[in-house]
């Protein structure tokens, strides 16, 4: 549960501050990022995903990704009509190499398919390749090691994120839809 918890706040963080304007929604899974949270939860259900729990407009699902089973989160606007984004996270690992083996399969997996990244930052400052000191960079939040690209309808997002447990790090992959970015955005700018 303290898993789920932390989760929903990191999908919630990972979103608050993208905005780019587009006509075109992103797709995840094939599903485009749009409608209602309602809507959706219902259509990745029917790819197979299992349904974890909710919390402000934030849902947690278990399933399938390219052979792996992962946990996906969905964010939508503050009246749940409409989703903006979608976060999948792989299995937490206490392993460098892993952590970066697996980052750069999908690295290359998007880059094949969309392209050079548009940003680029990989950069781990331990002064040691020991896993230890890796993960320690890692469990300070001291690495920056992800890339982006800017497709028709939003982003995606690869990077190597502190999983908040005891050096431990996780692979996470963000689809933010622009237009529905945006009408959050929108939304919580009238709320201020």
């Amino acid at each position: 549960m303290r898993r789920l918890i932390a989760l929903f706040a990191f999908i919630t963080i990972a979103f608050a501050s993208y905005a780019q304007s587009s006509n075109e929604h992103l797709s995840f899974k094939g599903i485009p990022i749009e409608g209602s949270m309602t809507e959706f939860c219902q259509k990745l259900k029917a790819k197979g995903f299992t349904y974890l729990g909710s919390e402000n407009n934030n849902a947690a699902f278990q399933g399938d990704f390219t052979g792996r089973n992962v946990t996906v989160g969905v964010a939508a606007t503050d009246d749940g009509r409409d989703v903006f984004a979608v976060v999948v996270f792989f299995d937490p690992c206490g392993e460098w190499k892993t952590l970066v083996s697996t980052y750069d399969y999908y690295k290359d997996l998007y880059t094949r398919k969309y392209g050079q990244p548009t940003t680029l930052i990989e950069n781990n400052p331990a002064y040691s390749d020991s896993n230890t000191a890796l993960m320690a960079e890692v469990y300070q939040e001291t690495v920056v090691w992800g890339c982006a690209w800017e497709v028709t309808g939003g982003e995606i997002e690869l990077s190597i994120e502190n999983s908040y447990g005891i050096y431990e790090g996780i692979v996470m992959i963000s689809y933010r839809n622009s237009q529905n970015v945006e009408a959050k955005i929108q939304n919580d700018l009238e709320d201020i």
